[in-house]
Order: C-alpha cells, then structure tokens, then sequence
C-alpha cells in the first residue's frame, strides 16, 4: 500500500494543470514579442499576434475617459490600437457610440475581464449598439479594463467567437498580456524621444492632438475651419516625419512621447 501510495502522490507532483499546459508551448513567443518592442506600432502588432492565437482576431486598445456633461456622462476614447472591421469602425464613430457602449460603462465598474454578454442592466440604446456589433463580425467579447492613477482606464476589447470569450484559461492569459502591454507601454514612454516636436509643423502638431481625441479628419476640418483633404493632407506629412504608417499610432507616439497633448 505504501509503494502505491508513493505512486500515486509522484503522479499528483507531476500532473500539469490546463492553464500551465497551454503556456509551456508558446507563452515564451508572445512575451518576448511584446518585450521586444522599440515603438507603439510594433508593441500593438504584438499584442495583435497574441490575442489571435487565444482566438480573438479583432482588438482595440484605447484609453477611456469620462466626464460629466450637464446631466449625462461623457466618454473620450484615446486610441492606442485597433484591428476591428472597418465598416464597424465607421459606423461606430458616425453614430458616436463611445458614450452609448456599454463596454466603457462597465469598465468603470469592473477591475476583473467581463465578458460582454455578461454586461447587466442593459438599456434600449446598449442592447442595439451589441446587436449591431454582433451583425457587423464582432460576434462575443472580452473585455480587460487596467485603471490609471488618473482615473482614466487602459481598455483592451477583445472579440472571437463565443467559445474563444466563454473560455476561462483565454479570460486569465488575456488578462497577463494586457498587463504587459501596460508595462510595456510605460517602458516606451520613459525612453528618450529620437523624433522631437521641431520636425512637425504647428499644423500638424494640432492636427494629431484631434486624432488622439478620437476626432475624424472631417471634424478636425469642422474645428480648423479647413477641408478634409487639408487635414488629411497635413495628418500624412507628420506620419511621414515620425516615420509611422498609422495615423492613430503617430497620434498615439507623439502622445507618449509628450509631443502633443491631447
């Protein structure tokens, strides 16, 4: 009985459980990635790759404000990075949805990731704007809100299939790289700038301060009492300056790196 037994209690010491299993295999790559990182872009392509391989193949990372505006709540978003279909994305900034989504609602509430079809006391207008998600290929979500000293929260919404959210191991990994990516996103900020404010034009600077308020180029021509294409126009020139290929991650760079601020 005593040699069973010894048998027995080895096989307990040996046996790995589902969530260290799943990270033997390829937790390094995904962690090392996102250490690697030199700038904004490169961090969110790897925070990109490994929310896929937990099967969420869309994302956004935002910072999420609020504030009071006479009787109702105002939400700011900040954009940090995005992979969401782009008709969504249009629809979603035309109806100016960032105070009606629940998402940020509930952000304020939780420290832990929810799941968005856990979300509670839904109004008409909630209920809609995830129907419309759900219709445009964002069919679930997981949701991972890191609260700032500011008030302010880093979000990171992740969408995938209803098995990909419902699965809690994906829940707790999602949870780890959002919070490397924070930290990873702090390292950035404390490196020294290599491309300062001189090599933007006064016009560009305030061009990109609008895009990091989450302002499309039409709004900021509606501001600056200038076309579209103007702003456009002026939006490119700094992203070629910065050398970034995005315009949300030049606003988001030029951000970090104290540049402008939004």
């Amino acid at each position: 009985m005593k040699h069973v037994s010894r048998r027995r209690s080895n096989e307990g010491q040996h046996r790995s459980s589902p969530i260290s299993d799943r990270l033997q295999p390829g937790a390094p790559t995904p962690v090392m990635r996102l250490a690697c990182a030199t700038d904004i872009p490169s961090l969110v392509e790897s925070f990109g790759h490994a929310a896929g391989k937990l099967g969420f193949p869309h994302y956004v990372i935002s910072r999420v404000t609020r504030s009071r505006s006479t009787c109702a709540w105002r939400t700011a978003l900040e954009m940090i990075g995005a992979h969401y279909p782009q008709a969504w994305v249009r629809h979603y900034q035309h109806r100016d949805y960032a105070s009606t989504d629940p998402v940020h609602r509930a952000a304020f509430l939780q420290s832990a990731p929810y799941r968005w079809h856990d979300i509670i006391g839904l109004s008409k207008a909630e209920r809609r704007l995830l129907d419309e998600a759900r219709e445009a290929g964002l069919p679930a979500g997981l949701s991972i809100p890191l609260h700032q000293s500011d008030g302010s929260i880093l979000l990171f919404n992740l969408s995938g299939s209803l098995h990909s959210v419902n699965d809690a191991i994906n829940s707790r990994l999602a949870y780890l790289i959002s919070a490397q990516f924070h930290f990873e996103l702090h390292r950035l900020a404390l490196m020294p700038s290599r491309r300062g404010a001189h090599l933007l034009t006064s016009r560009q600077l305030e061009c990109l301060t609008w895009v990091a308020r989450g302002k499309t180029s039409s709004e900021i021509g509606e501001i600056l009492g200038r076309s579209h294409y103007t702003v456009d126009y002026h939006i490119k020139e700094a992203m070629e300056a910065l050398n970034i290929r995005s315009r949300t991650a030049a606003a988001v760079h030029a951000t970090v790196q104290g540049i402008i601020k939004p």
